[in-house]
């Protein structure tokens, strides 16, 4: 038994399966849980349970509990209420393989659901006659819940994760029960048994996680780097191929849980293996004063109001936003955000780096260049006016300042556009007065090319020898009239080259090259040349060489569409077709072949199967796209997961 001042930070309760969750104070215990605890879940037409999974709006729908009352809420939606006590009709479905039988809430509440969710479905609520037993641990009993009556969760396992993670995760994407603060991270591992507030639960066993946690607890919206389940692929895998966090509990005393229990470990156990990570923690910037209401939510669209367009150079052009009060955003210096553009009645998708510095927070904004024949750049010179809204996306993108770890000298390379996010960190360098050695250079064609001079020469007397300028111009004459129309005193005059960049221009302008880590940004044929020349330079580099592309009107490029598909199930003797984007698991579905799953976001490994023929295309949805769930031999021999892998025409699989 242990003495260390272990409690409980915080409870949930979950009263709809994969809908929002309610923090409360307080809450009784029985066998099946908290009370009120994943007593109601939606059901499709044959009586199958319904998640977030594959129905992520589920994660919107609010149930509030008013004694035997149960009162539904969802966005734009009105307010429906029922009560338990007067249901009657009862239904059999099937959760998770578990036959149970249900009360069904009724027509009108099916048909708000219908309404929200746009499927076909029904709520069912826990009732008299519902049964489902344990199949874990020393067994019992467990209402909707996945797997066991209760989850627990350790604050410290989420702050050592988040050490990894370049946006944090919050807590509330583990859907736990109940939170932990005092253990070290990840010492719920070895707990066999504990008392919390009096009452003693078996701990049967460590969470397997799976796509849900990639989804934004307030929209249902996934992260677009699949995170944190892809990071938990590296640094929480188990010799089964699954990604862990948490542990379930099953009550074996009953009684009352309230927020600030203690919490007792009474016996240990061997905790259960856990694979070497390749993880590394990333570097956190420093603070600067930010805006209140700053978010993380990068799925979240959210509404820019123009308030100011700056012409830096005859074609280069600052679009300043606001965001809407008690928005933020919560950027590193370098990344993008995407813009999406309402154009002839259809809705364009951009990527555009922000060229403000987060440590700037009451705007944000993007320098873009006009281009002969770029349709997006051309309508944002002509058409974006102060005053004007358009809708985004992100941040998103991993080029930026924290990405350079340690190191302490840098070379900011860029060309054309690419001086976008070299300025952001820039900024950011110079607000947060880092302690960093800078080498800023960017290639032009003329002196009327050079963006943002002026704003360079203050960086420069405000940062001192922390900062070297050099530019090259590939124009004739185009160094003598930059240097001519500068504003750069005697003592800190730029170093402006003439000629395109090669070995000798840049040994020219950054002799100590190969002592720094290089950023780089600009067209494909300058960022090649750059990194060829730091090859050269540095056979062994001391730092990583990081590049980003980035060109007039850059855009997500949608993948090529799949087209028409065939897969034939050969063992189970089924076939089925259709057209588009379909994993591989749900035509299994689809067609009745049995495929056990899990985490259905290429992590376990519990879905692979074998490609006796044909092409087939890693899924969007697929958390870690190197498949580490796989062997090499299991790869070559044509194994995939059928959970994150999309068939391409006519494909064989051997089940």
């Amino acid at each position: 038994m242990t003495a260390l001042p272990f409690r409980v930070e915080s409870l949930h309760i979950y009263p709809l399966k994969s809908g929002a969750g309610l923090p409360v104070e307080t809450a009784r215990l029985e066998p099946e849980g908290l009370v009120g605890d994943r007593r109601m879940m939606v059901v499709d037409e044959e009586g199958n349970c319904i998640t977030a999974r594959k129905t992520s709006k589920l994660m919107q729908v609010r149930t509030h509990l008013d004694g035997d009352e149960v009162v539904l809420t969802a966005p734009g939606m009105p307010v429906l209420g029922f009560v338990r006590g007067s249901l009657r009709r009862t239904d059999t479905v099937t959760i998770w393989g578990d036959s149970v039988i249900v009360l069904d809430a009724g027509d009108a509440v099916s048909q708000w659901l219908q309404d929200f969710l746009g499927r076909p479905c029904r709520l069912v609520v826990k009732g008299g006659q519902t049964h489902r037993p344990l199949g874990l641990g020393g067994g019992g009993t467990v209402s909707f819940a996945d797997t066991a009556p209760l989850l627990l969760t350790n604050a410290a396992s989420l702050a050592d994760m988040n050490r990894f993670l370049e946006t944090e995760a919050e807590m509330q994407r583990f859907r736990p029960n109940l939170v932990v603060t005092g253990p070290d991270a990840y010492a719920e591992d070895g707990w066999a048994s504990v008392r919390i507030g009096g009452i003693e639960f078996e701990v049967a066993g460590a969470c397997d996680r799976c796509v849900m946690i990639t989804l934004d607890p307030r929209t249902g919206e996934g992260r677009p780097d699949h995170e944190p389940l892809a990071l938990l692929g590296k640094q929480r895998r188990g010799e089964d191929g699954k990604a862990y966090f948490g542990q379930f509990l099953i009550p074996r005393t009953m009684g009352r849980l309230t927020v600030g229990d203690p919490v007792e470990v009474l016996a240990r156990k061997v905790p259960i293996t856990i694979l070497p990570d390749s993880a590394v923690p990333v570097t956190r910037l420093p603070s600067t004063a930010g805006a209140t209401g700053t978010s993380n939510a990068r799925g979240r669209e959210r509404l820019l109001r123009c308030v100011a367009v700056i012409d830096e150079t005859h074609d280069f052009r600052t679009f300043r936003f606001q965001l809407e009060p008690g928005e933020g955003i919560d950027y590193k210096p370098g990344q993008f955000i995407t813009l999406l553009l309402d154009i002839d009645g259809q809705t364009v998708r951009r990527n555009y780096t922000i060229s403000s510095s987060p440590s700037r927070p009451h705007h944000i904004s993007v320098t873009v260049k006009r281009v002969e024949g770029g349709h997006i750049s051309n309508w944002l010179h002509d058409t974006l006016k102060p005053g004007d809204t358009l809708r985004s996306l992100g941040p998103n993108g991993r080029f930026h300042l924290a990405a350079a770890g340690s190191a302490e000298r840098l070379l900011l390379l860029s060309a054309g556009s690419g001086i976008t996010p070299m300025m952001s960190m820039l900024r950011f360098i110079a607000d947060a007065n880092l302690p960093l050695d800078i080498h800023f250079h960017h290639s032009a064609r003329n002196a009327e090319d050079v963006s943002f001079l002026h704003e360079l020469a203050l960086l420069r007397r405000q940062m001192g020898e922390r900062l070297r300028l050099s530019w090259n111009l590939t124009g004739a004459n185009a160094a003598e009239e930059m240097l001519a129309s500068t504003r750069f005193g005697e003592d800190s005059r730029p170093n402006v080259l003439t000629g395109r960049l090669d070995e000798a221009v840049l040994r020219a302008a950054c002799p100590d090259l190969a002592d720094r880590l290089v950023f780089c940004c600009g067209p494909d044929g300058f960022r090649s040349k750059a990194r060829q020349i730091y090859e050269v330079w540095q056979p062994t580099p001391k730092h990583p060489f990081l590049e980003e592309t980035f060109g007039p009107d850059r855009s997500a490029a949608p993948e090529a569409e799949i087209g028409t598909y065939k897969v034939s199930f050969l063992k189970s003797g089924k076939s089925v077709e259709g057209e588009g984007a379909v994993t591989v698991l749900e035509l299994a579905r689809k067609a009745g072949v049995e495929l056990p799953a899990d985490c259905e976001a290429g992590i376990c490994g519990t879905c692979r199967c074998k490609v006796v023929s044909g092409e087939w295309r890693i899924a969007p949805n697929a958390a870690d796209p190197e498949r580490a769930a796989l062997s090499d031999e299991e790869k070559q021999s044509g194994y995939i997961l059928a959970c994150s892998t999309n068939p391409v025409g006519a494909v064989e699989l051997e089940i």
